[in-house]
């Protein structure tokens, strides 16, 4: 049973428990990346999000029993918008590992914290500075170290970056939109119309036709579903007890995972300008983390299950 009391948004840091929450869903997610890449050989990224999510939405169908489900008066519409939101990301995300492998994706990908502080601010719940503002272009500036300074929107990895980049915008909405949802519903409910609607919009994927998948793909994606649903779910519930970017800050930090993983597993050593894009947009994401205080907005206090 959660309870939380005073408004989420006056807090100045995480609770230890959200960290640590945040910090395994940061692992998970990072393992998952690697599945997903690993998946890729045998099956287009669309499709590997479609199985995603639905292997997401009948395991939290199954842990939940399909009960507490119904979302609180007015939140339907939050709970559409970041599932939807979600699911573009996941999709774009996937296709960056595919193109540009795990490591590099994720890196990339794992930028959307900086969106995440900018959102907050044209939401009024914070103020811009002169640090959120170069935040972003630390951001920026480590794609295109990432890049190597080409824009070659024939190359395969390019595009993978591009995609990752979409991903991380995409994500910060959708991070903003699940933590104002987590002040009055509880994160088994986020999750579970999370995966509904991710079913829905990654279905058109399924016209290509599915291939049938061997031993070893069927056990990826297997690794694919469970990480992430359970990664997903540690998000949510985590940012049950942080702020937006606090929480996001948190679980960025998949891409050292996904990068050791990757090299062990599969053998691709990212090249050395990766390091440097990693670095500024380390940077980008402690800039946004010591942003001026928040603007207080009170929150109705609640209790209820997760």
């Amino acid at each position: 049973m959660e309870q939380r009391t005073g408004p989420l948004a006056g807090r100045s840091a995480p609770s230890r428990g959200g960290l640590g929450t945040l910090l395994l869903a940061s692992a998970l997610f990072g393992t998952m990346a690697v599945c997903v890449r690993a998946a890729a050989q045998h099956m287009h990224a669309p499709q590997i999000a479609f199985v995603r999510f639905l292997g997401s939405f009948l395991f939290m169908l199954a842990a939940t029993r399909g009960r507490g489900l119904r979302p609180r008066p007015g939140n339907v519409r939050q709970l559409v918008l970041r599932g939807v939101l979600g699911a573009v990301s996941i999709t774009f995300y996937f296709v960056g590992i595919e193109g540009a492998g795990a490591g590099l994706a994720t890196l990339v990908q794992n930028s959307y914290p900086v969106f995440v502080a900018a959102l907050v601010v044209l939401l009024g719940h914070e103020r811009f500075s002169l640090r959120l503002g170069a935040a972003l272009a630390f951001s920026v500036a480590g794609a295109l170290v990432v890049l190597g300074g080409r824009i070659d929107l024939g190359s395969t990895t390019t595009v993978g970056v591009l995609a990752a980049i979409t991903a991380s915008v995409l994500s910060g909405g959708a991070v903003v939109t699940a933590q104002q949802l987590r002040r009055s519903e509880g994160a088994a409910i986020i999750t579970t119309w999370f995966m509904g609607v991710g079913v829905l919009v990654t279905a058109p994927a399924l016209l290509a036709g599915l291939p049938s998948p061997d031993g070893q793909t069927a056990l990826l994606l297997g690794g694919v579903v469970v990480t992430s649903v359970l990664a997903q779910w540690l998000l949510h519930h985590g940012l049950g007890f942080t702020s937006a970017t606090q929480g996001s800050l948190a679980a960025a930090t998949s891409v050292f995972l996904a990068t050791a993983l990757e090299a062990l597993t599969l053998g691709d050593v990212p090249a050395p300008r990766t390091f440097v894009g990693a670095a500024l947009m380390l940077g980008a994401v402690a800039l946004a983390w010591r942003r001026t205080a928040p603007v207080t907005v009170a929150v109705k206090q609640t209790s209820r299950a997760a």
